[in-house]
């Protein structure tokens, strides 16, 4: 009945100006809480309304029938106790949901974006993290391997996805995506931005070395140089946010065999053979650089054979 008043009410007056929550909503969640207490306590019937003031903090029950609305007394000494029971769990349950739903569209707008993030605490082998004011979680996956993360920790991330869990949401994030390669270094070099240089590809193995492809479509600068900057500066920028991680930056070629070698470095190749029927590259290389071609475990042709898309052989001159 009007007048009535349910302590909570007042308080919600002005939630919607700190929450996810617009005043409708919160005014929509009190009055089913109200309804349903009512139907619970007094009478079932679907025909039961409520409608409530935010701002005077009253409400009133009514049957809606076509005759009109009915107002219906109250006279239950426990209902106001219950129904702001009610009122206070339904509200409790949308500002839930309104956080998981705010969560989910900034990941959505953020997808693939270099972000600032802070560490936070630990959850097992993941981290929680503060995404740019967004709860971030940092799975154990998409951490650099052997890097050691501490609390209050500035890392740069990039966004992958939005999970939503029972209690929560969380924008998940990478350390180990290629695109956190790619956005680093369009970070840092304006030819990148400026579509003057374009990234054909990129290998990783985080924590160790990554190659990336890159290209000038006009043919009117350096890409690598570009890349690289000024006495390695931009690379240098680059790689200070990976710890021991090497990046190396390669000349993407139209030519498979030009592509192949390029993507070899830093060891020097003397001729590429290609073999169309197995897709194999075979690379000759000096003697005394087989070993630097392959790297260590094998990790330079693995990551040049991913990165030019070829199986790649690596064998050293044939003695006379």
């Amino acid at each position: 009945m009007p007048g009535n008043a349910i302590d909570p009410l007042l308080a919600l007056h002005d939630l919607a100006v700190d929450t996810d929550l617009d005043a409708d909503e919160i005014a929509q969640a009190v009055e089913e809480a109200v309804a349903l207490t009512y139907r619970r306590m007094v009478e079932d019937d679907p025909a039961i309304h409520a409608r409530v003031d935010l701002s005077r903090g009253t409400w009133e029950v009514y049957r809606e029938s076509a005759e009109g609305n009915e107002p219906l007394p109250v006279t239950i000494p426990d209902f106001p106790r219950q129904a702001a029971a009610a009122v206070r769990q339904a509200v409790s349950e949308r500002l839930a949901e309104a956080g998981k739903r705010r969560v989910m569209e900034e990941a959505m707008e953020r997808h693939g974006q270099l972000i600032d993030a802070i560490v936070e605490r630990p959850a097992g082998p993941a981290w929680y993290v503060d995404a740019a004011g967004v709860p971030g979680y940092l799975p154990g996956e998409e951490q650099i391997p052997g890097e050691i993360l501490q609390q209050r920790q500035h890392i740069k991330v990039v966004v992958l996805e939005g999970r939503r869990r029972v209690h929560d949401a969380v924008v998940v994030v990478s350390r180990t995506h290629p695109l956190l390669l790619q956005r680093l270094l369009e970070q840092e070099v304006p030819e990148l931005q400026s579509g003057q240089v374009v990234i054909r590809g990129i290998a990783r193995e985080p924590g160790r070395r990554t190659k990336v492809a890159v290209q000038a479509p006009a043919d009117d600068i350096d890409p690598q140089g570009a890349c690289i900057g000024p006495r390695g500066v931009r690379q240098r920028a680059v790689t200070s946010e990976l710890g021991e991680e090497q990046v190396q930056i390669v000349a993407w070629s139209a030519d498979p065999a030009t592509y192949v070698a390029n993507a070899l470095i830093p060891a020097t190749v003397l001729a590429v053979d290609l073999d169309e029927t197995t897709h194999t590259a075979h690379a000759e290389v000096p003697s005394d650089q087989l070993s630097l071609a392959i790297g260590r475990a094998g990790e330079n042709a693995r990551l040049a054979a991913r990165l030019s898309g070829w199986r790649i052989d690596i064998r050293a001159p044939e003695a006379p």
